[in-house]
């Protein structure tokens, strides 16, 4: 099953027995204004053996975002702003990642990765400071990785 909002949807849902997807595998939410983070993890809850993530958003301020699934194996987050987004991800089964406009902070954190085999990253960090060590640690996460494409920027 597939599933694809794009635009301006208000998503607003408060705890995961609101959702129940069971048989969705792709989920695209792209091009979303003023998405409301949390909501997409209550959505993510509810989708029990989704395979393909692409969310591509514009948040107001900086955001945290939290992508858990054992079943996802192909994630793809665009943040389309300056500010960027935190992201916290617990994938054990991802083999694509794409991260592009994200922000690390201490309060961004990843975790199992160690399958993910392709990788593009985009990240940027609003000062020198916070950004060397979270990206560290997400690189050596992805232990198995044999494509691995990196681009990095600092706001001022």
């Amino acid at each position: 099953m597939y599933f694809s909002l794009n635009g301006y949807i208000l998503l607003q849902l408060q705890d995961s027995s609101e959702i129940c997807l069971p048989s969705l595998k792709v989920l695209h939410l792209l091009d979303m204004y003023d998405l409301d983070l949390n909501s997409v993890s209550v959505l993510l809850s509810g989708c029990l053996i989704l395979e393909h993530l692409e969310l591509s958003f514009h948040p107001g301020s900086l955001a945290k975002l939290r992508v858990s699934s054992s079943s996802l194996k192909w994630l793809t987050i665009e943040v389309e702003n300056s500010v960027g987004a935190c992201l916290e991800i617990d994938t054990p089964n991802l083999k694509y990642l794409s991260l592009t406009n994200i922000t690390f902070n201490d309060a961004a954190a990843v975790g199992n990765l160690h399958n993910v085999e392709e990788a593009y990253l985009h990240v940027f960090s609003t000062s020198k400071s916070e950004f060397v060590e979270p990206l560290l640690n997400l690189l050596r996460v992805l232990s198995r990785i044999k494509h691995l494409e990196l681009h990095s920027s600092t706001k001022k």
